[in-house]
């Protein structure tokens, strides 16, 4: 059975293609949580929250951050503990004066600057080998799998899944964000009726 680029099948991943896909996005996942933990200085919740923190969550409380990061809320406020103690957040009051905001201190922004200029550097590597052509139909066809896997978690959340923000660790400029070309914020659009360029595109 033939398949054209604009008419996808119900199912063109042969065994290989996922396969292939599974291992990358595994190695990936692997190899960006090392480089960002050592980048940071921290490990998991606690990276996420400084690359939140610092692209869109910056004086938010801990309800909302538990919310992104998937936490609970007495999860949330032991990681505002802790990245308080390291110097890397500050509370303050909000203009809710039942909430505090989180906010990163200049030390926070320095850590995350490092970890994001870690992801760049993984990045580069992983796609050394590819020309421009090869580069800009790679961006296509990754645009297309985000958007499915952003419906699909949609679908989960519809029936009463939850979890941590897909945008959580994205950098909002590099993904054309505010210009409308987010592939996550595209696809939460119809169903959510959201598509501010500042709010964060969904949950898993």
């Amino acid at each position: 059975m033939t398949n054209s680029y604009n008419q996808p099948m119900d199912d063109q991943a042969t065994p290989r293609l996922g396969n292939l896909l599974g291992a990358l996005a595994q190695g990936l996942h692997d190899d960006a949580t090392a480089a960002l933990d050592k980048a940071s200085g921290l490990s998991g919740s606690g990276t996420a929250a400084l690359l939140a923190l610092g692209e869109f969550l910056g004086g938010a409380n801990v309800g909302q951050l538990a919310t992104v990061l998937g936490l609970t809320h007495s999860g949330a406020v032991r990681l505002v503990t802790l990245l308080e103690a390291e110097g890397l957040v500050e509370r303050r009051p909000g203009l809710d004066r039942r909430h505090v905001e989180v906010r990163l201190t200049a030390k926070g922004r320095r850590r995350r600057h490092r970890a994001i200029e870690a992801r760049i550097a993984l990045v580069k590597e992983t796609t050394r080998g590819l020309d421009e052509g090869e580069a800009a139909t790679l961006e296509l066809l990754v645009a297309k799998l985000v958007d499915a896997r952003v419906r699909a978690r949609i679908g989960s959340r519809a029936e009463g899944g939850s979890g941590a923000w897909w945008c959580r660790t994205c950098d909002f400029g590099a993904c054309g964000r505010p210009e409308g070309r987010c592939p996550a914020q595209a696809a939460t659009t119809p169903t959510t009726g959201r598509g501010a360029p500042r709010t964060p595109a969904p949950r898993s």
